[in-house]
């Protein structure tokens, strides 16, 4: 089997097990998007106060200078619970002192 063969088997593989879940457990895809709530996500982003956009920062730099460790997740997880703008600066700051240390 060639790696496109591989890849696609596995897309459809994925696709069946999703349609399934949505369709004999749709309360799990429910609870799952309560989890991306915007107001949900500012109150423990807020009761952080200072100290979330260090952590979000710290990591995002220790992402960049550590290049095992991916940083999307970080940048995604800034980004729902900051909100867009200021999860977007504090990635983008976290980048930039990573790859000034580097």
């Amino acid at each position: 089997m060639s790696r496109p063969d591989i890849i696609f088997v596995a897309v459809v593989i994925l696709a069946l097990v999703l349609l399934g879940v949505w369709l004999l457990a749709p309360s799990v895809l429910i609870e799952a998007c309560g989890l991306m709530d915007g107001k949900r996500l500012e109150a423990p982003v807020a009761r952080a106060g200072l100290w979330g956009p260090v952590v979000s920062v710290t990591l995002m730099t220790v992402t960049v200078v550590a290049s095992p460790i991916p940083g999307a997740p970080i940048a995604l997880a800034a980004g729902a619970a900051c909100l867009h703008p200021r999860g977007t600066r504090q990635v983008v700051t976290g980048a930039g002192i990573g790859a000034l240390i580097r």
